[in-house]
């Protein structure tokens, strides 16, 4: 008697098996070459937010320096990748944000007596990001300015913030950064910028100053990706040798050639007052005729309008603005106020009035339909466009271009930092 073999299971078994080798294939495929992509594009959206914490850390520290009050900042350090059932992430990529050792500024009249020269401690800013897998360049804050170095990796300097240290009516500005200062992680840090305290120390007088300032940016970087060349108190760029160098870099000195008159000096602090702080009258508030204890509030206007006050909060076609804006705001024709203290990185669209807070820091074009009114010790560093009236609070500035379709109102302390394309300036008297 012949026995046939049954093979009716073997080709389930197969199909398995060939099924089982292609989900295999698929989820190695999906490992590695979706999940890398996936998570390049969370890396990058973090590269952007945290850019944007910088240009708004750069701003905190700029003005702390200019209205002697403490400003608050915070950093994203690192960021997660999204949860997945059938692949593996690497870690969460965290950065570091660190203050450098320290190096000096210098500033002397030239006439070779100790009073005659003065020398202050300052540090640069480093943030590094540790991403899996797009470039993990640092950005730097240095000397005002704000950029990405890429050097160690062949590439270059990329400039996001310029240079604050000398504006357009040649008023050079030194703020120096001290204490030592690092934080690692994936969440949020907060950085606490203190102006100085009970400064005791005059600077060198004189009407022909030589200013040294340390930098990691060498001549070039200075003359071709910033502005800074275009004003008469530049002088130069010189390496300071190889025994000073940070990551693989040189340090420069940037030399400065101003006056008294021309000079303010600030002494900023990370976390704490300043360990070594120096500055000139005109760096404090106070300094600047305000009121005895550096405060601008329940100033009076002469010879000017009263200025627009805000709509209250919750009134129909308002857009209140209390906290740092994490998207574009389109604003379509509704009034946007911005409250006291508040920093403005992105785009407000389309607004109708705008009125921009006490000690508010706004990074970008203001365009709006109606009145623009900028509180007190507010600092707006975008373009000015398209408005009716333009106020400009005791202590408040603005950067660059201003281009309005009626009048300017101001005080002598307020600072326009480019061009008045239109619209008429009234000097108003604070009381």
């Amino acid at each position: 008697m012949r026995f046939s073999r049954d093979r009716r299971g073997q080709s389930v078994v197969i199909g398995t098996v060939i099924l089982f080798g292609f989900l295999i294939l698929a989820l190695s495929l999906y490992q590695v070459q979706i999940v890398p992509q996936q998570n390049a594009q969370v890396e990058f959206q973090h590269f952007e937010e945290v850019r944007n914490d910088l240009v708004e850390l750069r701003a905190g520290i700029l003005q702390a320096g200019s209205t002697d009050r403490p400003q608050y900042q915070t950093v994203r350090l690192g960021t997660s990748y999204s949860t997945r059932l059938f692949a593996i992430n690497p870690p969460a990529p965290a950065g570091t944000i660190r203050t450098t050792e320290s190096y000096p500024i210098t500033i002397s009249n030239g006439s070779g007596t100790p009073e005659g020269t003065v020398t202050i401690p300052t540090r640069f800013i480093q943030y590094r990001p540790g991403y899996n897998e797009i470039d993990q360049s640092p950005t730097w804050y240095d000397a005002s300015v704000l950029y990405v170095d890429a050097r160690d990796e062949g590439g270059g300097v990329a400039v996001i913030e310029d240079q604050e240290l000398v504006d357009s009516d040649e008023t050079v500005r030194i703020i120096a950064l001290q204490n030592e200062f690092r934080r690692s992680g994936t969440g949020r840090v907060t950085i606490e910028l203190r102006p100085a305290e009970n400064i005791s120390e005059t600077l060198p007088e004189g009407d022909d100053l030589t200013v040294t300032i340390p930098t990691r940016l060498n001549e070039s970087d200075w003359e071709s990706k910033t502005d800074l060349t275009d004003s008469a108190a530049y002088d130069s760029v010189t390496d300071t040798g190889a025994d000073l160098s940070i990551d693989n870099s040189n340090i420069y000195n940037l030399t400065l050639s101003t006056s008294t008159a021309n000079l303010t000096v600030d002494t900023v602090g990370v976390q704490e007052a300043p360990n070594d702080p120096k500055q000139n009258s005109e760096a404090a508030v106070g300094g600047r005729g305000d009121d005895s204890d550096g405060s601008t509030s329940n100033n009076v206007w002469t010879d000017c309008p009263v200025p627009p006050s805000p709509p209250a909060q919750g009134e129909a076609g308002v857009i209140y603005i209390s906290s740092s804006p994490s998207n574009n705001i389109n604003a379509n024709g509704d009034t946007v106020v911005i409250e006291d203290g508040v920093a403005v990185s992105r785009n407000i669209n389309n607004p109708g009035a705008v009125f921009i807070g006490d000690d508010a820091t706004v990074s970008v074009n203001i365009g709006a339909s109606g009145d623009i009114v900028l509180g007190e010790n507010a600092q707006l560093s975008g373009n000015v466009n398209d408005g009716d009236d333009f106020y400009l609070l005791p202590g408040s500035s603005t950067s660059n271009n201003v281009d309005v379709s009626g009048t300017i109102y101001l005080d002598s302390r307020n600072q326009i930092g480019n061009n008045i394309n239109g619209g008429t300036v009234q000097e108003c008297t604070v009381a």
